[in-house]
């Protein structure tokens, strides 16, 4: 049986039980590009490359781990990687003890915090066991925080827009953020008093609701990252065109609402480089390699990253990790035209 017979046989019998943006990624499946179509923006560092400043390693869908002299921060670390039809069945899911094991041996041991953007299973459900792990304490939303202990953590320090944390060599301001909409709607987005109303862990993907989205704006080593998982025209990044740049700008590129803030999120901050995120399949494990996701449009986002000329736009593989370039002049921070 041909692929393409074998979706339409496979949608026209679980069709009605499944989002109809679910049946846009089982019909779409296969058709994504990998990194190697563009092998000139994907950066990495080699043999040789300094590794005084800021190392940035990508973990698959929004995840990273970013090191500066022996201390290490991760935001929405996820290996678990739950496959679309348990998603889309509303089975129950669990986080992949030995897929979580594989992607930690790419890390530190130890972390200072784990920042969570939002409480979706994709960013939230893996942390309980990051954190017993990297011995890291939780920084995410209220709701966030409510699951992440009901799923095992042991702890966890609720934040809203506003708040700053200092956490050995990282200032993180936190941000107010919106998460994007598919076909009108926020997907497993229900008010937290209703969601969180139930006892006992979440146990299917709509349990892992999006709660408050938030962004984050991390300092360290004199340079700044912003970094958030998507969002909407309603909420942009803060406005830092007017002061001194963002050396990295982290921002989630999965639906259309993200693309379409694309250009003014970057007018607002003014990055060296900027860095297109949740823009794999993160139904795929990390072991078959990073395939954009079907509902991801990367000709586009390199179009609009294009109109901004003065940022750099790269790209990361999985588990690689890339050492963030100090600015040649910090006055200006004008991006490195060499490749790295």
């Amino acid at each position: 049986m041909g692929k393409s017979i074998f979706f339409v046989t496979l949608i026209s019998i679980i069709g009605r039980q499944l989002p109809s943006f679910l049946l846009l990624f089982l019909s779409a499946q296969g058709l994504a590009a990998g990194l190697g179509s563009y092998p000139h923006l994907v950066v990495a560092d080699s043999l040789s490359s300094p590794r005084n400043g800021v190392r940035v390693t990508y973990l698959g869908t929004n995840g990273y781990q970013f090191e500066f002299k022996g201390h290490a921060l991760l935001v929405d670390p996820y290996f678990s990687r739950v496959d679309l039809l348990s998603v889309a069945l509303g089975s129950r899911i669990q986080p992949n003890t030995e897929r979580i094991n594989d992607g930690l041996r790419h890390l530190a041991t130890k972390a200072d915090a784990i920042l969570v953007t939002h409480g979706h299973f994709d960013h939230l459900m893996d942390v309980p066991a990051v954190m017993a792990k990297t011995r890291a304490r939780l920084i995410a939303s209220a709701s966030s925080v409510d699951l992440a202990k009901r799923a095992g953590a042991l702890s966890g320090e609720a934040v809203k827009p506003g708040d700053v944390r200092r956490i050995g060599p990282w200032k993180i301001r936190v941000l107010a953020a919106t998460h994007d909409r598919l076909f009108g709607k926020v997907p497993f987005d229900r008010p937290p008093s209703q969601a969180l109303a139930k006892a006992g862990p979440p146990q299917r993907a709509a349990d892992w609701i999006c709660g408050e989205p938030l962004a984050f704006l991390i300092e360290v080593n004199g340079q700044r990252i912003y970094i958030d998982s998507g969002g909407t025209l309603a909420q942009l990044p803060p406005n830092e065109s007017g002061s001194r740049r963002m050396d990295l700008a982290i921002l989630g590129m999965a639906l259309p609402d993200s693309r379409a803030r694309l250009a003014a999120a970057l007018a607002r901050l003014q990055p060296r480089y900027v860095l297109p995120s949740h823009q794999d399949d993160f139904f795929r494990p990390l072991s078959a390699g990073f395939q954009f996701g079907p509902l991801t449009d990367f000709p586009f986002v390199q179009r609009d990253s294009a109109q901004q000329n003065r940022s750099r736009l790269i790209l990361l593989d999985y588990f690689r990790p890339w050492t963030l370039p100090a600015a040649v002049n910090p006055k200006s921070q004008t991006p490195n035209p060499k490749k790295d």
